[in-house]
This record gives C-alpha cells, structure tokens and sequence, in this order.
C-alpha cells in the first residue's frame, strides 16, 4: 500500500520560557519515589481539539491573534510553572534524578498547519486511525542524560479550528497535574489574568530513612546502577483506532437511596453487601469485563486491573491537592476469568476493584511501603493485565482558552499502552467518555460487546 503523504506542515518551532520566573518557583526540584515508578514509561500525551469561530478560523487570523495569544499567554503561566520549561536529569553527584530549569530553558513549542478533517478528527461517534494523530503530537526526545518536562505543538485546522497537543514526561506530569497546568494556561489566556491553581512544590512528607529505603528499591529495578534516562519504547500498533463510548447516569447511577441497582441487586443475590461501590468502580467493571470477552481469554484463566490511586489526601499528613508531581500508586484488582464472564460478571469485577481500593486504607500512610509496593508479600500470576488512564475528575473539558470548550479531548498514549481511558465528557449528556485504541478489526465487536452489556444491566 502506498504511503499516505502527511496533511501537517510545520510552520515554525519556537521555544517559550517564562517571562519572568516568580519567587516562589523553584529552578530545581528533586523527584520522589512516587515519581521513579514512572521513571521510564513513555510520554503521556493528550489532543484537545477547538473549533474557532468564522472571523478567527481562517489562517491569517489565526497567526495575527489566536497564535499570539496562546503564545504569550503559555510565556506568563510558566512565570509559576517554570518547571515545565526545564528538563529531567541526573546529575553525576545525586542518588536520584531532578527537575532543572536554568536560564534560557523553555518549552518547545511545534505550530503547524494540517490539511486533515477537523470534524473527523474531533468526532466521537466514529473511529480515528490511530496514525492520523500523531504529526498533531509533539516529539518529547530523550537521551541518556536528559529529557524535556513538556513539549507543546499548535495546529490550525484552516476555517475549523485548532489543536493543542502535549508530550509530557510521566515522572513530572501526570494527569492531576497536566490540569492545573492546562487550566491555569487557558485562564491567562482567556484574559481572567488569574491561575486556577497555583502549584505546591513541597517536598518533605517522607522521612529521609524511609525515602533511602524505598528508593533503592525503586530504582534497582531498573538494574544497579543505571541512570540512563532513555524511556521505553513501546510502539503504536499499524492497525490501531480510537473510539469512544459514553456512559449517561442513567446508565451506571439511577437516583436511588441504594444506589448502583444493577450492580448491587447481583452482589446481594450471592450475600455480599459490604462492597464499595462508586461511580468509578461500576464504570471500569463494565470496562474490564467487556475487554475481557473481546480479548476472547478462557475462564481458567486470571486477569488483573491496574488502578492508578491518587494518594495525596492518604498521606499522614496530607499533600495539598495542588502538590506538583505524582502522587499515586498502582493497586490491583484481581479475579478469575470464569467468574468475570458469568451473568454477574460486571458485579464480581466491581466488587474486586472495590476490594482493591478499599485495601488503600490499611496501610501504612506515614511510612508509604505498603502505597508504593502493595501490601501481598507474593506476587500472582495473572494472564492479563489492564490498565486505566486518566480519570473523569481531571476535567480536561473546562479547559477553556476563550473560545470555548473542547470538542474533542483524546488520550493519544494509550495506543502504545494499551490502557483504556476516562474523562469527563464535553456535552454534558454524560458522565463519563472511554477512550480506547483497538484493532480496527475489533472496533465494531466491541460496540456489540458495549451495547449488549448495557441492554442486560436494564434488566432485573
């Protein structure tokens, strides 16, 4: 098949630093072991898709007053997030990666001109090949000895709209914090002149024997002494799509003093009351189990949910919410295939995912052992692995640079990982949008697997 010629032109690439960097922003901060599990994952990268108006929408009014905006706008907000313009490295001299930002740092910044179909693109009831996205994404390069915090690229969809998308290095951004970043951009922008969030860079809520003992730990896993900075691979499938479903209230949270009927009818039904249910469990349930039956994987076999738990307000004392960096540990929900794939299927995942949530409470907050490394002494072999990216309480459709909304918010990394996403949804007709990237072939055994689910939990 001949090669598809590239609807992207790149117009410039420019570097923005802050305007002046504020006070109370450190030049250098070390990273945490809450950081390091995510030392060499592959970047975390995001679409947001705008549609401009008419008068803004063609291309030299975009690069006479859209573009400048944004520019200017990005140069004042790394005034408090000098960080982002800097990069991660390793010095010779520490036992731990930092985050630097030294004078004349800043953020690359990619403007390009793409020829592709903007409401194609930002459409959420077809699927986008997975390649038609990624000369809209900025390349985040590393080496062994350094990597950009963040890359940023804009690209004007003529007469449409525009595109901002990010790279981002996981140790230093993650979903919580790519928030208070895009948020506090887009409100300059939006000539509010005021941060929704300002960052808390504090450090010091482990004790320095607790933090040699775990890191260690943390980065032997990597081999002894290894300090390349080189992150993982993972390429994007050929044959990969992005779709996207929608949950409405009505689907997962009927109004009701129980609460989660569909669910919760199943877990009574087999005397099991006592389970932590939530909007969020019910949703990767439902997820999990579908996954599972598309996976085809046969009921002598194990699969595991990797949950991402944010552990900012579980730490002894507190972080703040706005607390720069990571902050979370993986937990793992995990269960035999045969009973994920009977009729209460969805209500045994939910209670596992409850169970594996709810097992955040007992341990140890002061000391973070048990957050970082789980509280099983023996580890289980599973068949399957899934994981989860992002979460419906980041919000990333507030992010509003003054002409509204975004149409289309994509989580593009996951086509590398494997991950299935949740966000807020744009519209307001949902609680909840899942992304996913899967073979093409699988798109519309999925849709099946999807509505099917939905049709059985209406029923008592």
């Amino acid at each position: 098949m001949e090669a598809q010629p590239n609807p992207v032109k790149i117009v410039e690439v420019c570097r923005v630093g802050p305007m002046a960097p504020a006070s109370s922003a450190p030049s250098s901060l070390p990273l945490t072991v809450f950081d390091l599990l995510w030392l060499r994952f592959p970047p975390i990268q995001r679409l947001f898709f705008y549609e401009l108006p008419s008068h803004l929408g063609t291309t030299a009014a975009f690069f006479q007053t859209v573009l400048p905006r944004l520019k200017q706008s990005l140069s004042l907000t790394l005034q408090t997030w000098t960080l982002l313009a800097g990069n991660l490295a390793w010095p010779q001299n520490s036992d731990k990666p930092v985050i630097q930002c030294s004078d004349g740092d800043a953020v690359s910044l990619t403007v390009a001109e793409s020829g592709a179909d903007f409401r194609h693109l930002s459409d959420k009831s077809s699927f986008r090949e997975a390649t038609e996205y990624h000369s809209h994404l900025p390349e985040l390069p590393s080496s062994h000895a350094r990597v950009p915090a963040l890359a940023l690229q804009v690209t004007l969809f003529p007469n449409s709209g525009f595109s901002v998308g990010y790279s981002s290095h996981h140790d230093v951004v993650n979903g919580k914090t790519a928030t208070m970043f895009m948020n506090s951009w887009a409100s300059i922008c939006s000539s509010s002149n005021s941060m929704v969030d300002q960052p808390f860079y504090g450090r010091a809520f482990l004790s320095e024997d607790q933090e040699k003992a775990i890191l260690t730990r943390v980065l032997n896993q990597g081999g002894p002494n290894n300090k390349s900075l080189m992150l993982m691979d993972l390429k994007s499938p050929g044959d990969a799509a992005f779709v996207t479903f929608q949950l409405t209230r009505a689907n997962i949270e009927i109004p009701s003093r129980t609460g989660y009927p569909w669910v919760r009818t199943r877990l009574e039904r087999n005397q099991q009351t006592d389970v932590h249910l939530s909007n969020f469990t019910a949703i990767s349930a439902f997820v999990w189990v579908c996954l599972i039956k598309l996976r085809g994987m046969r009921g002598d076999e194990k699969a595991q949910l990797l949950i991402a738990a944010d552990c900012r307000a579980r730490l002894d004392p507190p972080l703040p919410s706005t607390y720069f960096g990571n902050c979370v540990v993986g937990c793992c929900a995990t269960a035999d295939v045969d009973g994920l794939l009977g009729e209460d299927g969805v209500a045994m995942a939910a209670k596992v995912i409850g169970e594996a949530v709810d097992d955040l409470k007992h341990a140890d907050l002061k000391a973070a052992q048990d957050l970082i490394f789980g509280r099983s002494s023996s580890p289980i072999s599973v068949d399957e692995v899934f994981t989860i990216a992002g979460s419906p309480r980041f919000e990333f459709y507030k992010v509003d640079f003054g002409w509204g909304r975004p149409r289309k918010v994509e989580v593009t990394s996951i086509d590398r990982t494997g991950a299935f996403s949740l966000s807020d949804s744009g519209d307001g007709t949902a609680i909840v949008e899942i992304g996913l990237a899967l073979k093409k072939d699988k798109v519309a055994d999925f849709a099946t697997l999807f509505a099917s689910g939905l049709e059985a939990f209406g029923r008592p």
